[in-house]
């Protein structure tokens, strides 16, 4: 049976040392192009002058041949802000640099990407480089012969990231994507809509957050947003429950296992029950996506909810869907009220930690057929230069080695703290399982959410989803 990688301390230690020490703290036009989804409207405005990038191997004397011409297709989902400008300004170093290279950039929206990049790997014709969270998903992509192992091929430099961040992409052994983030959710909050309900410090109990959700209602303020339509964004509240009520031993367990019928999880529908019971959520969230004015991101965007269960990558969309700033400020400079993070509670006898959390990585498969330029593109877009740039954007916390300090952005500073102080981190569940599991979580905790089904309902389909994987 094929396996995945469960990240655990011993493979996060380079990556805990990495985000630990961030707690202090326009390129030439190529001939690239670049396809974005309808609603997004890619900024014209240059990213920071930078240091002239570093040469590739791709780079120098040609030994006289002319390379043939390659064009590389290349799927990303930073549609919005400095990520958009700042990938597209990589593309452009590197084709300067490699004249005979060319780029065909499609950019979509998460949910978006999901929908779009199933009909190209279902017709065997995977892009050359695309967004990966590794996981079943990856693992499934493994087996079906659409994505190939680039070990050797990255031999030389793969040691320049974070051993933990890279081990999320493995799968039997061989390394099929390379990493450029790695990060952790916890609750992103409105402080000044906090203060406003009277309430002086985040919940460290789950007793204690239905409380403050509660408190936060009965002073009018709608206590949470969530992108119910987009699913994932709700799956992180019963991933986390689990979590935190059966440890890292009841995640394994269900793996191991392939059952989801486990105390821990029937606790967790107990307790996510509970928090449903109180009607917490923003008008309309069953329709809700996560980004955009009326999704998740822009309901906290506009001050009109106070808490979401996001990553890191949350404050910047906040701020985009709420319309404020410009792209190339901090999210933290952007956003028009003070906001602060907190990670998941704990839930009273439950043996989680309150440091382990739910996380993962962002990283980019390489296709079956995509050329060596690829993976030289791969090398220049996480070294340490580069790496750096994508975290001065407070968008990204880069896995590589020496790029530690770019992080400026203040509001990480809590998140790095619980991130490097934690033993186990777990992987999106959704990720994690495979393709057809993580879809029937996502299913049937939208369910959840809506009164539409009974924990031991959904236990009943994801198993279902197991048995037919």
């Amino acid at each position: 049976m094929r396996s995945t990688k469960l990240t655990r301390l011993g493979a996060l230690l380079a990556v805990l040392a990495l985000v630990a020490a961030a707690c202090g703290g326009g390129g030439a036009a190529g001939d690239t192009t670049t396809t974005a989804a309808p609603d997004d409207t890619p900024s014209t405005e240059a990213p920071p002058a930078t240091d002239a990038p570093p040469e590739t191997e791709a780079d120098g004397d040609t030994g006289g041949d002319e390379p043939e011409p390659v064009t590389i297709e290349w799927w990303h989902i930073q549609n919005q802000g400095a990520m958009l400008e700042l990938w597209q300004t990589l593309a452009d170093e590197f084709v300067e640099m490699n004249p005979h290279v060319t780029f065909d950039i499609v950019v979509n929206e998460n949910e978006a990407f999901k929908d779009a990049i199933q009909p190209r790997l279902q017709s065997n014709d995977p892009p050359d480089l695309f967004q990966s969270w590794g996981g079943g998903d990856l693992a499934d992509q493994v087996e079906a012969g659409l994505v190939r192992d680039i070990s050797s091929e990255v031999s030389g430099w793969i040691d320049n990231l974070s051993a933990g961040a890279v081990s999320l992409f493995e799968v039997d052994g061989g390394l099929y994507a390379v990493p450029f983030d790695l990060g952790m959710v916890g609750f992103w909050y409105n402080k000044e809509l906090f203060a406003q309900a009277g309430i002086d410090a985040p919940p460290t109990t789950w007793d204690e957050f239905l409380e403050d959700v509660q408190t936060l209602k009965d002073a009018g303020i709608t206590p949470i947003a969530v992108g119910g339509q987009d699913k994932w964004p709700a799956h992180f509240y019963l991933a986390y429950l689990i979590l935190r009520i059966g440890g890292q031993q009841a995640i394994e367990e269900i793996a191991t296992n392939r059952d989801f019928d486990h105390p821990a999880v029937i606790e967790a529908g107990n307790q996510l029950q509970r928090l449903v019971d109180l009607d917490p959520f923003q008008e309309g969230f069953l329709a809700s996506p996560w980004p955009g004015p009326d999704g998740e991101a822009g309901w906290i965007g506009t001050g009109q909810a106070a808490i979401s269960l996001m990553g890191q990558w949350g404050p910047g969309e906040y701020a985009n869907s709420g319309g404020h700033g410009e792209p190339d400020q901090l999210p933290s400079e952007r956003l028009p009220f003070e906001m602060s993070w907190f990670p998941f509670p704990e839930v009273e006898g439950g043996v989680g930690d309150l440091n382990d959390g739910i996380g993962g990585g962002n990283g980019f498969a390489v296709g079956a057929d995509a050329p060596p330029e690829a993976i030289e593109f791969l090398e220049y877009i996480t070294s340490v230069e580069n790496a750096r740039r994508t975290g001065e954007t407070g968008a990204i916390l880069p896995v590589t080695k020496g790029a530690e300090d770019s992080v400026t952005e203040p509001l990480m500073v809590p998140l790095l703290e619980s991130l490097a102080s934690s033993e186990f981190v777990q992987l999106y569940l959704d990720q994690y399982f495979p393709a057809a599991v993580g879809e029937a979580i996502n299913d049937e905790t939208q369910k959840l959410f809506a009164g539409q089904a009974t924990i031991e309902d959904a236990i009943q389909a994801i198993n279902a989803a197991f048995a037919s994987s």
